[in-house]
């Protein structure tokens, strides 16, 4: 597979701050094509330095997420990126939710457009569950595309946690043909039983989230994001153990991938993305998992 095998960076450093150039010099070095950035942190580098490194590894910075502000679009423009994550505005329970936030997923995406990026909608688990109040039983995530406008709104089909929720990945493509230029690349072993093993945060962990400090206090958030203790992290990593290592799980990887590549356009991107490392010794270390899963792709 060439030119399309990248990594995202949050597979290395979760929501930490520290340690990005480690981190995505560490992924050049494997022999990734490029990353998925995570917001827009230099690891102080100034903007022009940071240009100079990421050009020095000869990587790309594809897409990025959690982009909050026109600064931060801005910024990702400058340095080539094609795509930025869009998330769901409202909660996804009834049709009018789907509904309104289909809307403002177009918009949102035709706003993008100002700064040369691909809004692409990200996607966890509970978006398979079926809309409550649907007499067809369509979920939310069908819902979206039903209702989005597809020559504005893209999809990044995170293919670990469709199948988390039972989705026949080459299916889901094929029934939506061209909607999905990007794939997230993450396995999955186990199928949820319950509403809750499909959460992306586990109750628990939210529960225990302290209250959002103000404004003159942020240092708990990078803007927007949360950091988590000790215990919640051990919580996470015990609800993401259905995410193993690529080709020893569920997916039919040969599937997905064609399905991915006859659509109109094909796909530009397949992105590596881990939810849990481990559990064998020093293969919890993530650049361990990061070579496994890039040379199962470069086999791919």
């Amino acid at each position: 597979m060439k030119d399309k095998v990248y990594s995202q960076v949050y597979s290395i450093l979760k929501t930490s701050r520290e340690g990005v150039l480690d981190a995505i010099k560490g992924l050049a070095d494997i022999g990734w094509d490029g990353i998925e950035a995570m917001g827009t942190n230099t690891g102080g580098l100034s903007k022009d330095d940071f240009h100079k490194f990421i050009n020095d590894l000869g990587i790309r910075i594809i897409s990025f997420h959690s982009l909050r502000d026109d600064y931060d679009r801005e910024f990702a423009q400058e340095f080539g990126a094609k795509y930025t994550d869009v998330r769901p505005a409202h909660d996804l329970i009834t049709v009018d939710q789907c509904k309104r936030s289909a809307e403002q997923l177009t918009k949102d995406c035709e706003y993008l457009k100002k700064f040369g990026l691909i809004g692409i909608v990200h996607n966890h688990a509970t978006e398979f569950w079926p809309v409550e109040d649907d007499p067809d039983h369509n979920t939310a995530y069908d819902l979206l595309i039903r209702y989005t406008d597809p020559d504005i709104v893209k999809f990044e089909l995170d293919v670990g946690w469709a199948m988390r929720a039972g989705i026949n990945c080459g299916d889901l493509i094929r029934k939506y043909p061209g909607r999905f230029p990007v794939l997230h690349v993450k396995e999955c072993n186990e199928v949820g039983k319950t509403y809750e093993d499909l959460e992306h945060f586990p109750r628990k962990v939210m529960e225990m989230m302290p209250p959002k400090p103000a404004a003159a206090d942020d240092s708990k958030f990078i803007k927007g994001a949360p950091t988590f203790t000790d215990e919640q992290f051990k919580i996470l990593k015990d609800s993401r153990k259905w995410n193993v290592a690529l080709g020893e799980g569920l997916c039919d990887w040969v599937d997905i991938r064609n399905a991915a590549e006859s659509q109109p356009g094909g796909c530009d991107a397949y992105i590596s993305e881990r939810e849990y490392f481990g559990p064998h010794g020093n293969e919890e270390d993530p650049f361990v998992w990061a070579k496994r899963d890039y040379d199962f792709l470069r086999s791919l």
